[in-house]
């Protein structure tokens, strides 16, 4: 009897849930595609080279001075006294630390670079993301992924449910409408 109730049970969540499932709307977008399509990300792109390089740059030149006072002590270091011997490594060990807290202020989790990555790309996920709403509440759509990011769990979606090309589309009505005013 308890496995004729527990049967019927599950029989019904089963049928109730393919019901729900049968209503919702899905679609996914591929944000690695808006980034390679979208002038907007080329251009933060371009901007974020361009601030590696002087950082890289600026780094290269700082560890090329500390070589250089390295290699200025080597060559004079049977030449002098205990006391300059002491104080040229620790200015030596003054400059290490310096390009160590260098790169990491420029190159760090909480570094220029990645403050000037948000800094730019906040703006465009945000338009991507109202962009995305006005979409899904014309089409109806319940849910809509991003097959790119990490964690998403869309191992494999049909092409069908592939929203990006109407993405980029909108935005770049958006993008007409907004140059016109």
């Amino acid at each position: 009897m308890r496995r004729m109730v527990l049967s019927a049970v599950i029989a019904g969540l089963v049928f109730w849930t393919g019901d729900a499932l049968a209503e919702l709307k899905l679609g996914y977008i591929d944000s690695e595609i808006l980034k390679e399509r979208l002038p907007e990300f080329k251009e933060a792109q371009r901007k974020l080279d361009q601030l590696r390089q002087d950082f890289e740059r600026e780094a290269q030149d700082r560890e090329a001075k500390l070589l250089k006072l390295q290699e200025d002590f080597r060559k004079q270091e049977l030449l002098m006294s205990e006391a300059r011997k002491m104080e040229m490594q620790t200015e030596f060990e003054e400059k290490v630390r310096l390009l160590k807290e260098f790169t990491e202020m420029k190159f760090g989790p909480e570094g220029e670079l990645m403050k000037k990555n948000v800094e730019l790309s906040s703006p465009i996920f945000e338009k991507i993301n109202l962009a995305l709403q006005e979409m899904a509440k014309q089409d109806g759509y319940d849910f809509i992924f991003d097959a790119a990011a990490p964690g998403t769990g869309l191992v494999f979606a049909q092409e069908k449910f592939d929203l990006t090309e109407k993405l980029l589309e909108l935005l770049k009505e958006k993008s007409e409408e907004a140059a016109k005013k």
